[in-house]
């Protein structure tokens, strides 16, 4: 085959610009970190790495599920708590109201702040979390409890509840959901806590001691009842802190997973790049000597 300076000269510069592109790759992966910069380098690679990008988001989002669940039951447990306080209270009213030595006059100051517990439930039941009430079922945007004594007349509780039965589900995990709420008919209507207090408020103020008796027992029960709902959440929130500590190790495992596919070893990767560096460079200074010369420089 014959040589010609056109031959050399091509292959010279298909050469630089081989290992030009072989250097320019290790700066890329340098500067991004990454191993695999566009699909076409390693198909498979680039379809586990997205595989472990979709599991990263799903758990992402679980994670946040998770987190906005515990938000609602601490909020509903704080609520409940204060509930119990107050139901507590109004045992201690109707026991005091039972003592048969208090006058007429004092019951009726019992009853006055049976009343205003009457009241501080109604805002209990009312309590809300970022403007969604937390037990109105389904319709959170709308206050679910209101109060009005003249239906005293003719119903046996002054509070109207204006929610549903709706509950609230997060999805914590791949086909994993759980109950986060309570209802306040659940709550409060079934258990007739308003019906017993204001049953409480009446006998006092008709000084019937038969009446506030009546009204304690049934008092205790509500107590009860809130008790049993308290330890629910309980059993749901040391459920919650179990799968959140799961989803935050699948995270670990997916990152270092998808690590191990897509980054860079830092060290490895410069030393690669030093070396293509140094081998372009003395590719060209080569090219430079080889393709000076020509017959018309001997001729000279």
């Amino acid at each position: 085959m014959r040589i010609t300076h056109q031959l050399i000269a091509n292959t010279v510069i298909r050469n630089v610009n081989r290992n030009l592109w072989r250097m320019s790759r290790y700066q890329d992966m340098l500067s991004s970190g990454k191993a695999i910069t566009k699909p076409s380098q390693d198909p498979v690679k680039i379809t586990r790495i997205m595989g472990y990008n979709v599991s990263l988001q799903q758990n992402e989002q679980y994670q946040r599920n998770i987190e906005a669940a515990k938000a609602w039951l601490d909020s509903t447990e704080d609520a409940l708590a204060g509930i119990n306080d107050a139901l507590q209270r109004a045992r201690e009213l109707a026991v005091s109201g039972a003592d048969g030595s208090k006058p007429p006059s004092a019951r009726k100051a019992i009853a006055m702040e049976v009343d205003e517990l009457v009241g501080v439930l109604v805002q209990m039941g009312n309590s809300s979390l970022g403007g969604r009430y937390l037990f109105a079922g389904h319709q959170t945007t709308n206050a679910p409890f209101t109060r009005d004594k003249s239906l005293l007349a003719t119903e046996p509780s002054s509070v109207v509840y204006h929610g549903d039965k709706g509950t609230l589900q997060w999805e914590i995990a791949p086909n994993v959901t759980i109950k986060g709420n309570i209802d306040g008919h659940s709550l409060f209507m079934e258990t007739k806590i308003f019906e017993h207090l204001e049953a409480l408020v009446a006998g006092l103020n008709a000084d019937d001691t038969n009446a506030v008796s009546d009204a304690l027992t049934n008092i205790a029960d509500s107590i009860d009842a809130i008790l049993d709902k308290r330890a629910a959440l309980g059993a749901i929130s040391n459920g919650l802190e179990l799968s959140q500590k799961k989803a935050s190790l699948e995270e670990l495992n997916l990152t270092s997973l998808r690590s191990q596919l897509e980054d860079i070893d830092f060290a490895e990767t410069f030393m690669h790049f030093s070396t293509m560096e140094t081998l372009y460079h003395a590719s060209l200074s080569a090219g430079a000597r080889i393709m000076v010369p020509s017959l018309i420089d001997f001729l000279r």
